[in-house]
């Protein structure tokens, strides 16, 4: 099932069905934002495969520039989503509830600009390495069982490993290039 009550830690196993309710939200995403964008990409656990993840469904929507956020905004508002304050510059952060629970949530941000690349790389090595993504599963469910009621303990903790998987990603993907 999509969603979770806000701060709740509950990790699910992974679920098939949540590359196609990626796709049903980007085709919807799309439909409102056709212009405004260039690209939407299904980022975070959820769109890792054998990984556990909390049951939201994260999306990375690259624009070429903020002069567009107050427009975006309006868009998905209409569609069931608003914006939530967050600290990391260079990012804008809409959330969606069904009910009282988390489904979605939306990290805007330049196209290709750092905040960009880490989310696209982070995905695609975990997808790409197993030891790395059996090392962080370990990880997530240890955190899960520490802060079941602190989503933000819990994802501060994983910080270090997510910043050590980043450094590896953008090592292996430099060698390749």
């Amino acid at each position: 099932m999509l969603g979770l009550e806000r701060d709740l830690v509950r990790l699910e196993p992974y679920n098939y069905n949540w590359s196609m309710l990626f796709d049903k939200e980007q085709e919807l995403l799309c439909s409102q934002l056709k212009n405004l964008i260039i690209k939407i990409e299904h980022v975070g656990s959820t769109s890792i495969q054998g990984l556990p993840a909390k049951p939201i469904i994260d999306i990375a929507i690259g624009v070429n520039s903020f002069d567009k956020v107050m427009r975006i905004k309006e868009k998905v508002g209409k569609i069931g989503y608003s914006e939530i304050p967050v600290s990391i510059g260079g990012k804008h952060v809409f959330v969606k509830y069904e009910g009282d629970k988390i489904t979605h949530f939306l990290h805007l941000m330049i196209y290709d600009q750092d905040l960009w690349r880490d989310q696209i790389c982070f995905r695609d090595y975990l997808r790409s390495s197993p030891e790395s993504r059996m090392k962080y599963i370990k990880i997530k469910e240890e955190l899960a069982n520490k802060y079941q009621n602190d989503v933000v303990s819990y994802t501060n903790e994983k910080k270090k490993f997510v910043d050590d998987i980043l450094k590896k990603a953008k090592k292996f993907y430099d060698e390749k290039s």
